[in-house]
């Protein structure tokens, strides 16, 4: 299984800018921060959506199999449905946090959705599920990092060596 650079670096910059997700989030539900936070986190998502669509464009272009020589099929087939529900979750992540943000007084967004549907009942279920996505997607990212380091520390396999950053000159 070999990543492509371009796949490495758009893997860190997803988890990177999830972070700030979070965290923006978290203090704009919470008012840990009183101004700024809503505005952080639609910038973010707006850069997240880039590097999604690169992210698949990138995985269209160069699809990854699993490595099944030093993985069982059930590992295989537990990788491929990780990974396919990281991405449907990551893309209606982003899709409902829009169209949530579209309905705000003034929205951060390069083309907001019409406001009057971001505001209706229909905007309200999108809103809804953006917060409901958010645990589907946390428990696929512990599935995801519990795997990584059960690869590294029980295991004992080169498989996190895939997705490692190398910052050397080749």
């Amino acid at each position: 299984m070999k990543y492509s650079k371009a796949q490495i670096r758009y893997h860190w910059i997803s988890f990177a800018i999830l972070v700030v997700m979070v965290l923006s989030g978290l203090a704009y539900s919470y008012d840990w921060i009183d101004t700024g936070s809503m505005g952080l986190h639609q910038v973010g998502g707006q850069i997240f959506i880039a590097i999604l669509a690169a992210r698949i464009v990138a995985r269209l272009v160069r699809p990854v199999l699993a490595d099944e020589e030093n993985h069982s099929r059930f590992e295989a087939l537990t990788a491929r449905l990780v990974h396919g529900g990281l991405y449907l979750c990551m893309i209606a992540y982003v899709v409902t946090g829009y169209v949530a943000a579209s309905g705000l007084r003034d929205p951060l967004l390069v083309a907001p959705v019409n406001q009057g549907f971001a505001r209706s009942d229909m905007g309200e279920l999108f809103l809804e599920a953006h917060f409901a996505i958010k645990w589907v997607l946390l428990a696929l990212v512990t599935l995801h990092v519990a795997a990584v380091l059960k690869h590294r520390f029980w295991d004992k396999d080169s498989t996190i060596s895939h997705m490692a950053l190398n910052f050397r000159k080749e």
